[in-house]
């Protein structure tokens, strides 16, 4: 008997907005740990303020739509204009879930008309289609009454037609959950890092780094990493450790990042304390940012809301202890309030300065920072995102 010709392979397709590092390790691990399925990586938009290049990168089966549409080129144009790109660049979607026979589907957002025609045409094929999201149900409190009733009505309306949802961890469960959807269709598949880079980075680059940046050996470091504006509170940070520097001569704060606050940080330093701030710019370059985790000793994030924020994974990661508002997605998640740092309220300046107390003290900050990582190691066993993904198709009956 002649060889029966193999049947096509089916896929797994995820429609993403730009694919970062930190979205590309994930769809490697994808690609090698659920085999059974093909990885299609349809991305839509670009983010031209960071030089992520996706060209290079065809081992997650990339699909690029942003040159097709200009999808991701949408300054200057009107608002219909932006609605019927997305709807062509939907269609265009379509055409590659056809193409490559889609067993499941994971559209990543649902605000645009492009991912609406692509959860109605798997709705109509039968197809499963899994919503992907970051929300975090603590930024529901900033928004009014009306408008939650408006996205549960919406949220619903999605319900009834995809098989699930998938979110970051318990704040994007209760998200989901709060908004009427059946805890049974939410599952858990959080951003992650690729931790190897982080941790296997070598000691003696990590010196280098900080000596071409000034952190001198001797010293001890608080850490801010991230955009300097409003939402990120670095102004509470910088208030908090003028407070405490005196009782800390042997701390320094690093912030790491560029934004429109920068001026007005550096205006409320006094003069004895701002010789012990470093202001360290912006920088796509992922080793480099981890060999600067690694020069110090806390990280400090006093967001007023963030859905995840990938800093405390890489933070964590890097063995450094956490002080974070406790609206954070990541930060309930990888910090265990005593233990390998603190979580305290949005907008509390005696709260974060007490927390930063206590964290710096001599007789904590070590112990906190050997925590650390032990809280990754249970993190990542109750939290690992492909583990989300292999049961979010299981559910579906597609593994």
């Amino acid at each position: 008997m002649p060889p029966q010709p193999s049947a096509p392979e089916r896929s797994l397709a995820i429609i993403c907005q730009t694919v970062p590092p930190y979205r590309r390790h994930l769809h490697h691990r994808l690609v090698s740990e659920i085999p059974e399925l093909t990885l299609v990586t349809i991305n839509t938009h670009e983010d031209k303020s960071r030089d992520w290049r996706l060209d290079e990168d065809t081992g997650i089966g990339l699909v690029n739509l942003t040159d097709a549409s200009q999808a991701g080129t949408t300054a200057g144009r009107s608002r219909i204009g932006r609605m019927l790109s997305a709807w062509r660049q939907g269609g265009e979607a379509i055409q590659e879930l056809e193409k490559h026979r889609a067993a499941a589907v994971v559209v990543n957002g649902y605000n645009d008309p492009g991912r609406l025609r692509v959860i109605r045409w798997c709705h109509r094929n039968k197809t499963p289609c899994f919503i992907w999201g970051d929300s975090n149900v603590c930024g529901e409190r900033l928004i009014s009454a009306t408008k939650k009733s408006i996205k549960r009505r919406y949220i619903q309306w999605l319900a009834k037609r995809v098989t699930g949802f998938i979110g970051c961890g318990r704040y994007g469960t209760d998200y989901f959950t709060s908004y009427g959807v059946e805890p049974a269709r939410v599952f858990v598949a959080p951003y992650e890092p690729d931790y190897s880079l982080i941790t296997d980075l070598p000691t003696s680059y990590v010196e280098q780094v900080a000596s071409e940046l000034g952190l001198s050996p001797a010293r001890r470091r608080l850490l801010f990493c991230g955009r300097l504006v409003d939402v990120k509170r670095p102004d509470l940070l910088v208030d908090a450790f003028v407070q405490i520097a005196g009782d800390r001569p042997d701390w320094d704060l690093v912030m790491l990042g560029d934004g429109p606050l920068k001026e007005l940080l550096l205006a409320r330093l006094p003069a004895t304390v701002a010789e012990r701030v470093h202001w360290i710019p912006f920088t796509n370059d992922q080793r480099r940012v981890s060999a600067i985790y690694r020069a110090c000793d806390v990280l400090v994030l006093p967001s007023d809301y963030e859905p995840w924020a990938l800093v405390i994974n890489e933070a964590v990661a890097a063995g450094l202890a956490v002080v974070s508002t406790d609206v954070v997605g990541a930060a309930v998640e990888l910090v265990v309030d005593g233990k390998n740092g603190r979580l305290v309220p949005p907008s509390d300046l005696d709260a974060l300065r007490d927390a930063l107390g206590e964290v710096t003290d001599g007789t904590n900050i070590d112990r906190m920072k050997q925590a650390s990582r032990g809280c990754l190691e249970e993190w990542q066993r109750r939290g690992d995102p492909v583990a989300g993904y292999r049961q979010a198709l299981q559910y579906a009956g597609v593994l």
